[in-house]
């Protein structure tokens, strides 16, 4: 029968990926109106196997899912020829993470948005899709059919029935007719076998294997019935590969054969795709669980310190606590306090290092004065705990070019992480000596020591010998990470020795001598290099007749900040939102401005526009809890002269005021970070 001149307009196929059931059933519903078919599935691994069933105009797909998440899904997608045209929209609730994006677009989304998002929006993008993928399929089927025009001769002779679908197959096909006579084989095939040998599947079989596959090819023409075969198939490069071969038969209206079509799939890229894909499983289930393990650890560790903050605070205000107690009890506040800091700038710091935004500072620096930082710092824990600390420091090994900031991180990250693991009475020792041309420190302790089948994973980020609820020693599995990132970065190296379960550790840490240029970097545009002070009270008049404009919408931080600023002679005044700081700026210029970000209604981002609109040289810090390097970059870029994250030592605080009195300069304003005694 000859083609009509009509072609119906084609029905899309969608495919909706959530691992969340209820989700899905919102999207049907918001793309019901369309008129399209919805396929949903709960897991990258069911989107596969829908993506080997069939074609799809577009995929919907979350991003993060147990298993198989959207990004590693799509790559796989991406990876098969077959699928790689399908474009993927990525559904995500992860706002603030430009990581995220800017991978899902390599790996070939098309557009992200966010959850939760406006229905009508996104029944507006799907329309686009579905129309451009409509247009599409509507040309390729009139091409086919103008095709099958020019071939309607051959057509009414039963050859060439399938060549229009065939030819755009990935895989070798050919057709045969109803008596089993192979006819034509597709440009994969022809490309397999070789143009020299023919196009029939059968030059590329042995020909000891020969009289075997016609037989059965025989006997299933005979009984009119499907052949699945493993059989082994020559290429035209004399490479032999095993192939599984199916054989299905085309019946007509009336349950006639009128043909067969055949495939051959190459067995082992098939293992091979099943291998990747099970792998990618198995890392992502490893990553997922370690992702959940280090998520739950985070909640303790920053939960623990919180605790006996709040509790002793209520304990003070209620008048429970006797004189005599008092100043154990604000050294436990200010020791739990810093804890948590240090944990919030050891996140921060992975956060660096995974974006490749950590900085170094190279400068000339004394060595011996680095590790005696380090240790005045581990030595109240060490005493507390009865850790003997010891120190040896050859003379040779003191000059050293290196950021001393963080040369101190790394040298106090392996001390603390000794004493951590040392029981009582046990010992901890540091040595900082010469190696060849290289410097070297070690840090060895009497502790429980390293499993040997742990050993190798010891730097990973997020990893621990114990991540169980019951384990002894608390912690995020971060410091030695931090420490092998900024070993590199310096050009070094670090290994972990241990002879086993509780045999003690040993850390190596090797430096070249001047292998880094005698130049001092400036502090970079992400500003993560770290201005360290020691934390007390600055003088009681550095700021007398400085005038602060603080802006905060928290009462208590504005209480604590007035009062920090008044102990060294400042003249406070306060606000409370934008406006109200406007109207006090217009009735007298401050000295300085110093405002938080996180403001009702107008952010301090919108305050600092305004208040350049009206002065450009007025002197302002933000001052807040927003603390990465975007979130320094975007302050510097909307007009503060600088980004200082809470919490920050009433010292540097009085410092930093009085530096931006002094002058309205943003290069001659350094970064000021909460004082940390890892540096």
């Amino acid at each position: 029968m000859e083609p009509s001149g009509t072609i119906e307009a084609p029905v899309a196929r969608i495919l909706m990926v959530d691992d969340h059931p209820p989700n899905l059933i919102a999207l049907e519903a918001i793309l019901q109106p369309l008129g399209q078919e919805l396929v949903k599935v709960t897991s990258g691994e069911a989107a596969l196997r829908e993506l080997l069933e069939g074609d799809f105009a577009l995929i919907l797909m979350d991003v993060q899912m147990p298993g198989l998440d959207g990004l590693q899904t799509a790559k796989l997608i991406k990876d098969r020829k077959r699928n790689r045209h399908i474009p993927i929209i990525f559904l995500t609730a992860i706002h603030k993470d430009p990581a995220y994006i800017f991978r899902g677009y390599r790996e070939g989304a098309v557009d992200y948005m966010l959850k939760p998002f406006d229905p009508e929006i996104l029944r507006a993008k799907v329309s686009v899709f579905v129309e451009l993928w409509r247009r599409g399929e509507l040309l390729h089927r009139h091409q086919a059919m103008l095709r099958a025009r020019e071939l309607i001769e051959v057509e009414k002779r039963g050859e060439l029935r399938y060549r229009a679908l065939t030819d755009s197959m990935p895989q070798c096909v050919w057709a045969a007719r109803a008596d089993g006579e192979i006819y034509y084989c597709n440009r994969i095939w022809k490309a397999y076998v070789g143009v020299d040998k023919g196009t029939s599947f059968l030059d590329a079989v042995p020909e000891e294997e020969l009289d075997a596959l016609r037989e059965a090819w025989r006997q299933a023409i005979r009984r009119g019935e499907s052949l699945e075969r493993e059989q082994r198939l020559q290429r035209h490069d004399g490479g032999l590969r095993w192939h599984l071969l199916r054989m299905v038969p085309e019946r007509d209206e009336n349950g006639r054969i009128g043909g067969w079509i055949c495939t051959a799939t190459d067995i082992d890229e098939q293992k091979k795709l099943l291998a990747a894909t099970q792998e990618a499983r198995s890392q992502a289930e490893v990553a997922n669980r370690t992702k959940d393990e280090f998520l739950a650890t985070v909640s303790h560790e920053l939960r623990t310190p919180l605790n006996a903050i709040l509790g002793w605070t209520r304990m003070l205000r209620s008048g429970a606590v006797e004189q005599r107690s008092l100043q154990r009890v604000l050294e436990t506040i200010e020791r739990n306090a810093r804890a948590q800091t240090q944990l919030v700038d050891d996140i921060l710091d992975v956060s660096r290092i995974i974006a490749g935004k950590m900085r170094v500072n190279i400068q000339k620096a004394d060595l011996h004065v680095v590790a005696r930082g380090a240790l005045d710092a581990v030595r109240p824990a060490a005493e507390g705990k009865g850790v003997e600390l010891v120190a040896d420091l050859s003379a040779d090994s003191a000059d050293f070019y290196g950021d001393p900031d963080r040369l101190q991180q790394v040298i106090w990250n392996l001390l603390a992480n000794a004493i951590k693991f040392t029981p009582r009475e046990g010992r901890v020792e540091l040595r900082v000596g010469r190696f060849q041309s290289q410097i070297e420190i070690a840090v060895a302790d009497t502790g429980i020591g390293i499993a040997a089948d742990f050993l190798p994973q010891v730097f990973d980020r997020f990893r621990q010998a114990d991540s169980s609820i019951t384990r002894a020693q608390g912690g995020l599995g971060l410091g030695l990470a931090i420490v092998r990132h900024l070993v590199e970065v310096h050009g070094g190296t670090v290994q972990a020795h241990s002879e086993g379960e509780g045999k003690g550790a040993k850390f190596i840490v090797r430096l070249p001598v001047r292998a880094i240029a005698l130049v001092a970097e400036p502090e970079t545009a992400d500003g993560n290099t770290r201005v360290q002070r020691e934390p007390g009270v600055a003088p009681p008049q550095l700021l007398r007749g400085i005038e602060v404009l603080v802006v905060d919408d928290e009462s208590d931080a504005r209480e604590l900040i007035t009062a920090v600023l008044t102990n060294s002679g400042a003249e406070v005044r306060s606000a409370s939102s934008v406006d109200e700081a406007i109207a006090m700026l217009r009735e007298r210029r401050p000295d300085v401005l110093l405002s938080d970000i996180g403001l009702p209604s107008e952010d301090g981002y919108a305050l600092i526009r305004r208040v350049r609109e009206i002065d450009t040289a007025l002197p302002a810090a933000a001052l807040t809890a927003f603390a990465s390097i975007d979130d320094h970059r975007r302050a510097l870029e909307a007009g503060f002269q600088a980004h200082v994250t809470k919490p920050i030592e009433p010292g540097d605080l009085a410092l930093l005021v009085a530096s931006l009195a002094r002058s309205s300069t943003p290069a001659s304003v350094p970064r000021v970070e909460p004082h940390a005694a890892a540096g």
